[in-house]
């Protein structure tokens, strides 16, 4: 697989599930969220583009790539559970700056997670 090859691989327990996400260089952070029914490997070639000089971070939403895939009844794949799996990434990884790449629903995340912040005073 490409990331056994060509990525580390890092997991984050998400109530039980695992949660796959890269983390690759070091410098000003990129988070790269993917549509459906792609993956982190849809930005491959911009992580090793940016990694030189940024700090790269492509989650795995679940159900994708290399997190788990739980049925609908143990996981409930809405844009909800996406939100809070990447408020729990972005805490589990201290950041506090960061530059966004968004695709397909993927674009949602954080539209939503900026929207939520506005409205509790943040």
């Amino acid at each position: 697989m490409y990331h056994q090859a060509a990525f580390a691989e890092h997991f984050l327990d998400r109530d039980g599930l695992r949660y796959h996400y890269l983390d690759e260089g070091a410098g000003d952070v990129i988070v790269m969220i993917h549509g459906n029914p792609t993956w982190s490997y849809f930005y491959r070639n911009l992580v090793r583009t940016f990694r030189d000089d940024h700090r790269v971070i492509v989650p795995d939403h679940i159900g994708c790539g290399f997190s788990d895939k739980p049925p609908e009844s143990e996981y409930s794949y809405d844009l909800a559970n996406r939100i809070a799996d990447l408020d729990r990434l972005i805490d589990h990884l201290q950041l506090d700056f960061f530059t966004m790449v968004v695709h397909d629903w993927g674009g949602l995340c954080p539209t939503q997670r900026e929207r939520r912040g506005r409205d509790e005073g943040h």
